[in-house]
């Protein structure tokens, strides 16, 4: 069985928290990191993780590239792109590199729920190793 953790992944501190605070009273280990280094650190030594990613992060790197990088590192990454980010250009790229969903920084408790139910999907679509 697979440990059902999620990383987070943002350059913005706040952003981080937000969104770890939304899960700290589920039944999911939850990582946080502004780096992309430490993120693709993180899925080449996990299995199959839940990533949160962000738009921006303290390195230079288009976040459409930086998925491409992850799915080339592990083809089963469930990526769930949250971002306040509103060029359909970058979303398409995005969408094109193989994320598994999109949703702008949540804002209200529907957006919250919203995000949970995602995440839950994700979850039941990984294959146990």
């Amino acid at each position: 069985m697979f440990e059902r953790t999620i990383l987070i992944a943002d350059k913005s501190r706040k952003s981080r928290q937000q969104l770890a605070e939304l899960f700290q009273d589920s039944h999911y280990t939850v990582e946080t990191t502004g780096s992309a280094a430490y993120l693709i650190y993180s899925v080449l030594q996990h299995q199959q993780p839940i990533i949160l990613l962000g738009n921006r992060f303290e390195e230079r790197i288009e976040v459409a590239d930086l998925i491409a990088l992850l799915k080339a590192c592990n083809r089963s990454l469930n990526i769930i792109l949250v971002s306040d980010e509103d060029s359909l250009l970058s979303l398409r790229k995005a969408r094109q590199e193989g994320i598994f969903y999109h949703s702008l920084k949540p804002i209200s408790h529907a957006d919250n729920e919203e995000l949970r139910s995602v995440v839950e999907c994700a979850f039941s679509r990984l294959q146990p190793i």
